[in-house]
């Protein structure tokens, strides 16, 4: 019984290693957009060629009655006895490997002349040596299968004929390709020859087609050097509709192409419409969600992305603000109509865009600045507090914002204490919060000096006599 069972599984390994041959042959042959189709027809072929005739076998030796028995005659004597079943089992592996031998031959026929079919020049005369090399080489084995086993190892035969031509054949139809060098491109570049640079890029190119970095290359020098953006949009969009393009590279690519928009062309828009294409092409991924918060984020126009990048005041911390040093100096007639006519265009700005919290703060601060407005900042700074989850130090600036415009804007001393404690107890850690600490003391400073003022006695008068004696 332990002999038939190791009998029946030698001869299935010894099957399923004829057909794994076929998938590996068919897998390497095929080139890589071709392979779902190919393995779609290849499974199809397998249940039709392969499967099926073996359950058939199985079924004709099975023996389901006298009148229906066994194809083997071994099987039909065995029938009703105990050797029924090794025997039985032995039978169905041992046709389920000859039949194997068939399948794989007729397929390995296929792939070769697939393969082959339709080949020109230098790699046909290489085919051709191939086929005729393999054939002359495996004839005598093949022969020695065939005077061993008869018509039952003619499935073998020819197997042993095609095999080496399948597992050959990718070195000569699929050689590995050496990967471009861009070092020359690059040298052109740093020397200014473009046009140059361009050709390299180009021939190297051909020898890697689908290369992302030098795509990306070819799309740089359109853009920087050439300053043709259309072109190397162009060149960005054929490099995301490649198959070979991973997701993260296909980020990378708009990503870049909407760098470029913005910088070369000032066109937020056109840096969007890049974002949403990332959108659009990997919905619901984490490099969706990244270009959807950088779109979100871009101006919505060409004056706003020049506004954002032109050279702005640079603000000092919140309780060393600037504001608060020059209070005693008004603003000229020309700042206070130039700061109204940029807080209206803020405001509008911002009941389009609630969220543009740097739009926000720069209202804040023109409110408490040149309009002389400290209650209307205070209100814009306590909206900037009620945003979902920003940055310790930012709300501790804003607290001492808070903080400077009621002590030197409103003063209003209690209120300015009670910010300023509010900083310390909420953000003690914090730069503001030592800054804090030190305005604090002073402001007790202070009030110990006005207090000491405040009773402290008089000065005494003393009457000097001149020494006259009156008259």
């Amino acid at each position: 019984m332990i002999f038939s069972l190791g009998i029946f599984t030698l001869l299935a390994l010894v099957g399923v290693a004829f057909a794994a041959l076929t998938w590996a042959s068919e897998y390497r042959l095929a080139r890589e957009h071709e392979r779902p189709e190919s393995f779609r027809w290849l499974r199809r072929w397998s249940l039709q060629g392969l499967l099926t005739p073996w359950l058939l076998w199985a079924l004709m030796n099975f023996g389901f009655s006298f009148e229906l028995q066994s194809f083997m005659p071994q099987l039909q004597r065995a029938q009703g006895t105990p050797a029924w079943w090794p025997l039985y089992a032995g039978y169905v592996a041992g046709g389920f490997c000859v039949i194997s031998t068939y399948w794989t031959a007729l397929t390995l026929g296929w792939i070769v002349w697939r393969a082959g079919h339709g080949l020109e020049g230098e790699l046909r005369k290489e085919f051709r040596d191939l086929c005729r090399l393999g054939l002359v080489g495996m004839a005598l084995p093949a022969v020695g299968f065939l005077w061993l086993g008869g018509w039952l190892a003619v499935g073998l035969a020819a197997t042993a004929l095609l095999a080496p031509i399948a597992g050959y054949a990718p070195v000569i139809l699929r050689p590995n390709k050496l990967p471009p060098l861009y070092a020359r491109a690059i040298a052109r570049i740093k020397f200014g020859k473009y046009s140059e640079a361009e050709a390299e890029v180009i021939r190297q190119l051909e020898k890697r087609e689908d290369d992302f970095e030098g795509w990306m290359m070819l799309a740089e020098l359109y853009a920087n050097q050439f300053n043709h953006l259309e072109a190397a949009e162009q060149t960005i969009l054929e490099i995301c509709d490649q198959p070979r393009t991973n997701p993260s590279q296909l980020s990378q690519a708009l990503h870049r192409l909407a760098d470029w928009h913005l910088k070369l062309r000032e066109d937020p828009d056109a840096a969007r419409r890049a974002l949403e294409v990332i959108v659009s092409r990997l919905p619901g991924s984490h490099l969706a969600r990244m270009a959807q918060t950088r779109a979100a984020q871009l101006p919505r126009t060409a004056e706003e992305w020049r506004e954002q990048h032109a050279n702005k005041p640079v603000h000092l911390p919140a309780l060393h603000d600037p504001l608060g040093e020059a209070a005693g100096a008004p603003p000229t007639p020309v700042a206070v109509k130039q700061a109204t006519a940029r807080a209206a265009q803020l405001t509008a700005r911002l009941k389009l865009q609630p969220d543009d919290l740097p739009s926000r703060d720069e209202l804040a601060r023109l409110l408490a600045g040149p309009l002389n407005q400290p209650l209307a900042a205070i209100a814009q700074v306590e909206r900037l507090l009620s945003e979902p989850d920003p940055p310790p130090e930012k709300i501790a600036d804003w607290l001492g914002l808070i903080a400077v415009w009621q002590l030197e804007g409103l003063h209003d001393l209690a209120a300015g204490r009670a910010t300023l404690q509010r900083l310390i107890r909420e953000h003690p850690k914090t730069s503001t919060a030592f800054a804090a600490q030190r305005r604090l003391q002073h402001l007790d400073t202070e009030e110990k000096v006005r207090i000491a003022d405040a009773n402290k006695p008089p000065p005494l008068r003393i009457r000097v006599d001149s020494g006259e004696k009156p008259a």
